[in-house]
């Protein structure tokens, strides 16, 4: 969000999003998991006011979404025609792979506007997730005098087998994480040229110590800005390999690099509590 470079993992799970025409005039939308059903809701096409649903909070978020939608493309859903729309998540969107930001592309794409704008209307935040839902292999994002830079790079650590990530079972608000960041942030210039060179390095890094080492210190200085403890001091003081925070700190995903042989790291995890974990190659995407 301040212009550090990043390196960002595209998922192999998305979301996916159908549309139909109906003759009823309306707006309606099925929103699927893995589990089922998320929510339904019926719009008005003229205003997105609802006029059925089953969830009010979640079919609100959609019609500020559609509301903003509309706000960049006047022409969006103005015609007489009524639209059933279907959307399917790969994942439990309790997870927090990016449910929000695969929503806000497919919605641009089918509006053709631009999904930077459109996020930055509704939910904020840098948008290296928005890159992500349309990457095919890992990037680098960074923001230069407010414009984006997004670079396909050739991440694909020959020390993978190594790698998990864990569910702590707290999905994090990212619209939330964003106003901590902004209000209690404190870095300087010195800070994001080293989060810049920490990223370069570990791109770069066939080496898996070294690997360790460069995730260790960027966990130190995200908490050193973030004024919160690293995760590994929270839950894993006593765990062999090194642990990084992902996405909003304090719930989500951590990143897990290990000798440990995945069985005895499932049950070390499950001794701890956590009992979601997936090898690296099960998750990121790398055409």
């Amino acid at each position: 969000m301040e212009g550090a470079l990043a390196l960002a993992l595209p998922l192999q799970k998305g979301q996916s999003l159908k549309v139909c025409e109906n003759n009823k005039k309306i707006l309606s939308w099925q929103a699927n998991t893995p589990s089922g059903n998320w929510f339904t809701a019926n719009y008005e096409l003229s205003s997105f006011n609802i006029i059925t649903t089953d969830n009010n909070e979640l079919a609100k978020k959609l019609a500020d979404i559609l509301i903003a939608t509309r706000e960049l493309s006047h022409t969006f859903l103005m015609d007489n025609n009524g639209f059933n729309v279907i959307t399917n998540l790969d994942f439990d969107p309790e997870f927090g792979f990016g449910s929000s930001s695969t929503l806000i592309t497919n919605i641009a794409m089918w509006a053709d506007v631009n999904p930077y704008e459109l996020l930055e209307k509704t939910f904020g935040g840098s948008g290296y997730d928005i890159a992500c839902a349309k990457a095919d292999n890992p990037i680098t994002y960074q923001i230069k005098d407010d414009d984006i830079e997004v670079k396909e790079v050739d991440f694909n650590p020959n020390f993978k087998d190594k790698l998990y990530f864990v569910y702590l079972g707290n999905k994090q608000n990212s619209a939330d994480g964003i106003r901590a960041f902004k209000k209690t942030g404190n870095f300087t210039t010195s800070d994001i040229r080293n989060i810049s060179s920490i990223t370069q390095q570990l791109i770069k890094t066939s080496d898996f110590t070294l690997f360790i080492e460069l995730i260790e210190t960027h966990e130190l200085v995200m908490s050193k800005i973030l004024g919160l403890p690293d995760v590994k001091s929270l839950y894993f003081s006593d765990f062999e390999g090194a642990v990084k925070s992902l996405g909003a700190w304090g719930g989500d995903f951590v990143l897990m690099a290990t000798t440990k042989p995945k069985e005895e790291l499932r049950s070390y995890l499950f001794k701890k509590g956590f009992d979601t974990l997936f090898r690296y190659d099960e998750l990121v995407f790398n055409r």
